[in-house]
Order: C-alpha cells, then sequence, then structure tokens
C-alpha cells in the first residue's frame, strides 16, 4: 500500500491541578503535566503519542509515515555534547507514527514491535507518596493495605526522606502487607552512595523486589559500588534516552532492572533495549507516570518482552501502573484500562495501532499550549 503522507504534526502541552498535594524525595506535586503529539495524515490517519515531538516535528510533514527511522534519526539533537548523552529523538512523535502505522495497517502495534509473547501484562501499584499526614507512616500502612485488598500484588513507595524515616516508614509498610507481597522503593535520586550503602543495610531486613533510583543517574561508580555492598536489586533508567542507557547501564550490566520510560525512548528506543536486556540478562520494567496513552503504549511495548530465562518459573514480567491522582490520565481515552483483580493483569488493547481512541475534547480541555507545524 501507499504510505500516509503527514500533514501536520501538532504538539498539546497538557496541565491539570491536583486536590490534594503529595510528595517524594525532591518537591511537592501540585499538578500534573505532559505532552501529546498529534500526527495527521493524508489518509485521514491520526497517531497519538506522549512526549515531546523532538527536532523533527517540523521535518517531519511532507514526509511518509513509514520512514519512521529516518524522521527518528533526523530528530536527533545536532550538539556533539548531546548526541554523546543520547538526546531524546522525538519519543512522542515516534509514539505517534508507530499508532499511525498501525491504524493505517489495521494491525496493533505490538505485532509491528515483534514477536507477540502476552496479551496481559501484571502491573505494580504505584502509589505511598508522602501525604501532610500527622502520621506517615501509619498513613501508608493504611493506603498500602488497601491497594492489596484491592487485588495488587506488587506495590512501590516512595522513600528518600531521610534513612531513619525511610526505614520506619518501610517496616510500617511491610508489617501492614506481610511478606508474600512483592514491595519496592523509589528515592528519586535522593542519596550519594555512601548514604545508600549504610540505607540498604537497614532496608536488607524487608526483602525489596528492588530499589529505583537510590542514586543521581549519572553516578556510575556509586551504582557499581551499591550493586557490589547490597543483595537489593538496583533499578534505574526512567529520565535517560535508549541511548545513553545502553552504553551505561545495559552493556556495562551496571543495574538488575532497567526502568526506560516510553516518554524518554519512544517505542523504537524501547524495541532497541529489549533486545540488548535480553541478551545481557538484565529485568525490563519499564516506568510509566503519564496518561492512558502512555500506558497503552506501555502495555504494548510489554506484550514484545521475551521471557528472561527458559526455567518454567521466570522473573515475573511487571510493568508500572500509576495509581496517583491525575486529573485526566483516564479522560483523554475513551477506552478503559484496569486491571484484573483476580491476577493484577492489564489487557494490551488489540485493536489498530495503540488501541485505544483518543478524547480530543479531553486533551483541549486540559491544553495550556498547542503549537502546530
Amino acid at each position: 500500500m501507499k504510505s500516509p503522507v503527514i500533514t501536520a504534526v501538532r504538539v498539546h502541552h497538557m496541565e491539570g491541578a491536583l486536590r490534594e498535594r503529595f510528595g517524594y524525595s525532591l518537591n511537592w506535586i501540585h499538578a500534573r503535566r505532559s505532552t501529546m503529539v498529534e500526527v495527521r495524515t493524508d489518509a485521514g490517519v491520526t497517531g497519538w503519542g506522549e512526549g515531546s515531538a523532538g527536532c523533527a516535528a517540523a521535518a517531519a510533514v511532507g514526509r511518509p509515515i513509514f520512514e519512521i527511522a529516518g524522521i527518528r534519526e533526523e530528530g536527533r539533537v545536532p550538539s556533539r555534547n548531546q548526541r554523546r548523552r543520547g538526546a531524546p529523538t522525538g519519543p512522542g512523535l515516534d509514539m505517534a507514527l508507530w499508532d499511525a502505522i498501525g491504524k493505517a495497517l489495521e494491525t496493533p502495534v505490538c505485532r509491528l514491535l515483534g514477536k507477540v509473547h502476552r496479551d496481559r501484562v501484571e502491573a505494580y501499584c504505584t502509589a505511598l507518596y508522602r501525604k501532610d499526614w500527622p502520621d506517615l507512616a501509619a498513613g501508608l500502612a493504611e493506603e498500602a493495605r488497601d491497594w492489596v485488598r484491592r487485588g495488587y500484588r506488587c506495590l512501590k513507595m516512595k522513600i528518600g526522606y531521610d534513612p531513619v524515616l525511610d526505614e520506619n516508614i518501610v517496616a510500617a509498610v511491610r508489617e501492614a502487607i506481610g511478606p508474600e507481597i512483592l514491595l519496592g522503593v523509589d528515592s528519586n535520586c535522593a542519596y550519594d552512595s555512601g548514604t545508600a550503602v549504610g540505607l540498604a543495610r537497614r532496608l536488607e531486613p524487608y526483602h525489596l523486589m528492588w530499589w529505583e533510583e537510590p542514586l543521581l543517574a549519572d553516578d556510575l561508580e556509586g551504582f557499581d559500588r551499591l550493586r557490589r555492598e547490597t543483595p537489593i536489586p538496583i533499578a534505574a533508567g526512567e529520565t535517560e534516552s535508549a541511548d545513553w542507557l545502553m552504553a551505561n547501564y545495559v552493556q556495562p550490566g551496571r543495574v538488575d532492572i532497567l526502568q526506560p520510560d516510553l516518554e524518554n525512548t519512544g517505542l523504537s528506543g524501547f524495541v532497541e533495549l529489549n533486545h540488548s536486556c535480553w541478551l545481557n540478562r538484565i529485568r525490563l520494567v519499564p516506568h510509566n507516570w503519564g496518561s492512558a496513552l502512555r500506558t497503552a503504549a506501555t502495555l504494548h511495548a510489554m506484550a514484545v518482552c521475551p521471557p528472561l530465562t527458559e526455567a518454567l518459573n521466570p522473573p515475573r514480567l511487571l510493568f508500572e501502573f500509576d495509581r496517583t491522582e491525575h486529573p485526566y490520565r483516564d479522560a483523554v481515552i475513551r477506552q478503559t484500562l484496569d486491571i484484573d483483580p483476580a491476577d493484577a493483569t492489564v489487557a494490551v488493547p488489540m485493536g489498530p495501532g495503540l488501541g485505544v481512541d483518543v478524547v480530543e475534547e479531553a486533551v483541549a480541555a486540559f491544553r495550556t499550549r498547542l503549537e502546530e507545524y
């Protein structure tokens, strides 16, 4: 078939205020923000993605959507220093192009990305942030119990406040949910390696499934030191591009678990990381903290992740399901993405493209700025 040609790229900057603030190690969150990219074509096919449009947005107009690899390459930031760091190449535009290609071919995106290994993916619940509670440990313990009652078997909580408080709240949550529920922690780069080593020893008795972002992303020597000093699996990767993650985390085997975010890698970059992680036997558990559109894309990406081993009981394949307040997360698509409480899995939306329909009225309602190319 003849490839549809891009006639316009529209970049929607969005924001929604929260009813109640919540916090983590670096800041308090008062609003949720994201960028959605819309690609229109001469065939009437429209693709949607979440993340930046990058440098290639204007140059993409007039190009066939099937030239996605060339458009992505041209979108690389030309600065030598930024290229060395592997600057994102328009991940939102990349996602929108895959959505458009899938719709044009009437095929789910996952079937275009690789072999489909599953049509459902187990979700881990991201919640348990800092709140304005008089007793943080007690509040988090009760919240954790509630998520388990709703069917989740894996939870992730925020730490990074100080080592004593971190241990207190982890202990409270672990006691509340018992030993069978998986529990991960995320400190959002709060610590130096020396403090992190000490905190790791305090946290080891609580049998954590991972410690996410214990250090600044580029503290590579610190990551090496921490992995030598603790049996807690170390996870990182949400803020960086696919190129940077490949060179600094995957190939050196610097983390136990890689957590790329499609907002920074796009679907094309994720496919590259998926293959490299499998070759290097590094678990791939994507970060996902955006709208339901990004969740749909993440599910398609996870559908093509092969089992890490050939064992009868390989490591559990998980994806992040953010359950914190988000004013427009679910409003931007017509479909509902939620867990089956029987097994905490979410179905991959198997319609054409990303399998979801964007509600343009909702996008417009939360839009603060529009760029058109």
